[in-house]
């Protein structure tokens, strides 16, 4: 997926500028999901830009409402860090970074 990503954003410089992110993110999935194309796309903008202030409200709302929580919110740092791994990042480089400057 960063590939895809990474290859749109070179071969498509509208897809640099914040306000075309959510359509170049549809233009991306079409293309992942053909069945997509059926959907209007200025549908699919509104839905995907929807999706990522849910998403962020959500993560807000969990952070604050420790009740509200599930079973595995307590593992964030253990799923960031496979993750970090699939995308070839480093985990803990940052902490290093900090580490040698207050050498």
């Amino acid at each position: 997926m960063q590939e895809k990503v990474l290859n749109y954003l070179k071969t498509e410089p509208k897809f640099r500028e914040r306000k075309s992110k959510n359509r170049g993110i549809v233009n991306l999935l079409i293309s992942m999901y053909p069945v997509l194309n059926q959907i209007d796309k200025d549908l699919l903008t509104k839905v995907v830009k929807e999706y990522a202030s849910m998403d962020r409200i959500w993560r807000k709302i969990l952070e604050e409402n420790e009740n509200l929580r599930g079973r595995d919110y307590g593992q964030k740092e253990i799923l960031e860090q496979e993750s970090m791994l699939n995308l070839d990042y480093r985990p803990g480089y940052h902490e290093d970074v900090k580490q040698l400057k207050m050498l």
